[in-house]
């Protein structure tokens, strides 16, 4: 359980600070995101990149050779289903456990009402 004052690792990564923009932070990476979904995609982007790269894995196809107005230039791959793949579950998983925690901030406000309740309820116990 986290409470007010302890930060855990989402939290951390994925912040709305006061204002409408979403700050995702991870790996290194920092970025400024005006769409929770857009904040989500780039935290989804930085972790699973990371992944890759640290297991040695490539996140895109090979550059492709393109004759551009007489001159050889090289357009960027595109990225590997594998990838794809693995950025479409962090996704998934993210969402998992922004939704998890709702659920356990909502069932803590929940708690702490019924708390007071039986305290103020207690306080008139006759003796």
């Amino acid at each position: 359980m986290t409470t007010s004052k302890t930060k855990t690792g989402i939290d951390a990564a994925f912040s709305r600070p006061l204002r409408p923009v979403y700050i995702v932070t991870r790996h290194g990476f920092r970025k400024r995101c005006l769409s929770r979904s857009a904040a989500l995609n780039n935290l989804a982007h930085y972790m699973t990149t990371y992944v890759f790269h640290h297991l040695g894995n490539c996140t895109r196809n090979p550059d492709i050779p393109v004759l551009r107005d007489g001159m050889l230039v090289y357009q960027l791959g595109l990225p590997t289903d594998r990838y794809l793949d693995a950025h479409a579950r962090c996704v998934r998983r993210i969402r998992r456990l922004l939704a998890r925690k709702r659920e356990i901030q909502q069932w803590q406000e929940k708690h702490d009402a019924l708390t007071e309740q039986y305290r103020e309820f207690m306080k008139t116990k006759p003796f």
